[in-house]
């Protein structure tokens, strides 16, 4: 009968422990995974204009027009440089990153990014 009562007290000690643990450390988060994104660059446009991404997402333009473009954020704090006709360029979006953009051949081109961050 001793070692009965033992037995049970261990184990009702090894289940408090285990509870008592799994409440003081952190679930762990699953990070959501980065998207890829598409920007055509057509007609003298960016379709799509406004584009929804999140920190992590990658965004890649490809300039379908037979004329050279840029991608270039409003401050200027980052710019494709030139993207030739067939050409492509992509970048990984920052959480910090300006969010107009504007092609410097043809400033009437205009587009803009909405940084949201994941749940």
């Amino acid at each position: 009968m001793h070692f009965k009562a033992a037995y049970f007290k261990t184990a009702i000690v090894l289940v408090i422990a285990v509870l008592i643990y799994s409440s003081l450390v952190p679930a762990r988060t699953v990070e959501p995974e980065s998207r890829e994104h598409v920007v055509e660059i057509s007609n003298l446009r960016f379709i799509p204009k406004e584009i929804v991404v999140a920190p992590g997402d990658t965004i890649i333009w490809v300039n379908r027009d037979f004329v050279p473009h840029t991608v270039t954020a409003n401050d200027e704090s980052w710019d494709s440089g030139l993207i030739e006709a067939e050409g492509r360029w992509e970048t990984v979006i920052k959480a910090d990153m300006q969010e107009g953009y504007f092609c410097r051949y043809h400033p009437s081109m205009t587009a803009k990014l909405f940084i949201i961050r994941r749940q």
